[in-house]
């Protein structure tokens, strides 16, 4: 529980937090629908930190020119759509649904957030090496 006490961070120490929280709740829990919000958080505090390097900019480029679609429609639509919606609600009626691959998209945000902070400077949180383990052991169809 937080202490009734002033804190002091910044935006990035603030991010850090969410995304070691982000590893714990997917790695933990299986509760991917936090762990989209605070990675998709975290990623997009640390993305605007480093601008033109962030995961997401060199994804949706690549996207819009493979798809003939502008990078706004590929972001909006197709790799932020999870967060978006998670967040928005996506322009969707309450009662309305939409069909997402949860466990997928919380290892996507997670991925686009360790590469930003990497890209910002050079560091990784405390829970990476669990998530980095889990991933080989069950996903190695993702790693590169």
């Amino acid at each position: 529980m937080c202490q009734p006490r002033e804190y002091e961070l910044s935006n990035i120490e603030a991010a850090v937090n969410q995304l070691d929280w982000a590893i714990r709740l997917f790695l933990d829990h299986n509760a991917c629908i936090p762990a989209i919000t605070l990675a998709g958080a975290a990623e997009e505090i640390i993305g605007k930190a480093i601008g033109e390097r962030r995961a997401n900019a060199a994804i949706n480029k690549h996207l819009a020119d493979e798809l003939s679609l502008s990078e706004k429609k590929v972001s909006t639509e197709h790799t932020n759509f999870a967060k978006n919606w998670l967040k928005h609600g996506g322009g969707l009626a309450a009662s309305q649904k939409t069909r997402v691959f949860l466990a997928d998209e919380a290892i996507q945000y997670i991925v686009r957030a360790l590469t930003n902070l990497a890209n910002y400077d050079g560091s990784c949180p405390s829970q990476a090496p669990r998530f980095w383990a889990w991933m080989e052991a069950n996903r190695r169809d993702l790693m590169g």
